[in-house]
């Protein structure tokens, strides 16, 4: 647990209780019960507070419980493209002067962001100014990963149209983006109530906290979002109408190949009918004959399916 407290204009560490005019900003690398109740036991807080933010179930909903305010929000892993589709879980607990977070080991977002508050100690002049900081870096990240979706939707797209089956494929990707999109409708949802809440500590002078601009890009965010949706659907679509051309392709062969043979089976069937009287029978190189005669119908119907766009 670390615990960064402004006073006099500067951010420092510290390992004791902030007083009622001092900001902290308390960080908890772990989301098991016991690591947050020995990590919350600097601040002194009721034991029904502890109880309350131990208890709250993993839903990004913005709760209140007294004058606490506690909800769950999803932090991107990594800025490296590879990672771009994982996040983490971050439980939030805003109280007055105090931010607690705490979350499933270290995380490079929030380390970066310490390491920012000892140039920019403003950043921890509210508690709540303080998460419109973390929610906007989060949104950010968030953009990395709609922008390998984009980079991955055009190598889908381009193996489609080279006659790829990617179905499998697509139709992944568009569960990720559905998932995806809900967690950040939460999350955009969870914003606007912050934005609207009471303010829970004096020094938040600002009417929103600064959400206004977290809501904005997560409604940025999410209109992509749909736009990807959007296009994912369409390139569904296209192929099943691959797979539907392929098979008619497919019909199209077997078609032609078995009206050529008709009258091949025809003519062979008739001069191959064991009745005495069979005038054919006499005529010199008749084999031949027909085997030419079978060869010449071929080619003719050939010609007039070519002839008609049909080949």
């Amino acid at each position: 647990m670390t615990m960064y407290v402004a006073r006099a204009g500067t951010v420092a560490a510290s390992d004791t209780s902030p007083g009622t005019s001092d900001r902290a900003w308390v960080d908890i690398p772990a989301l098991d019960a016991p690591s947050l109740r020995e990590a919350l036991a600097p601040l002194s807080w009721d034991p029904s507070r502890v109880d309350a933010i131990v208890g709250h179930g993993a839903h990004t909903r913005l709760a209140r419980q007294g004058d606490l305010w506690i909800c769950w929000l999803y932090l991107p892993r990594s800025a490296d493209p590879a990672e771009a589709t994982a996040m983490d879980a971050l439980l939030v607990v805003l109280a007055p002067h105090v931010l607690v977070t705490a979350h499933d080991g270290p995380h490079p977002l929030l380390d970066e962001l310490a390491r920012d508050l000892a140039d920019d100690p403003g950043l921890l002049a509210a508690a709540s100014r303080l998460l419109a900081e973390i929610c906007l870096r989060a949104a950010d990240g968030f953009l990395g990963w709609v922008d390998a979706m984009d980079d991955l939707f055009d190598q889908l797209e381009d193996s489609v149209l080279s006659g790829h089956d990617r179905a499998r494929d697509v139709f992944g990707v568009r569960r990720q983006v559905h998932a995806f999109r809900l967690n950040m409708a939460e999350m955009r949802r969870t914003t606007s109530q912050l934005a609207r809440r009471r303010k829970p500590d004096a020094g938040d002078e600002a009417g929103d906290g600064g959400f206004a601009d977290v809501y904005d890009n997560l409604y940025h965010i999410i209109d992509t979002v749909d736009t990807l949706r959007d296009n994912l659907t369409g390139l569904v679509d296209l192929q099943l109408n691959q797979r539907s051309m392929r098979l008619n392709e497919i019909m199209k062969f077997l078609t032609i190949f078995s009206t050529v043979f008709l009258p091949i089976t025809f003519i062979t069937g008739f001069f191959g009918m064991n009745l005495r009287s069979m005038p054919e029978l006499g005529i010199p190189l008749g084999q031949e004959w027909t085997m030419g005669l079978m060869a010449s119908v071929v080619v003719v119907m050939l010609l007039v399916f070519r002839r008609r766009g049909w080949l």
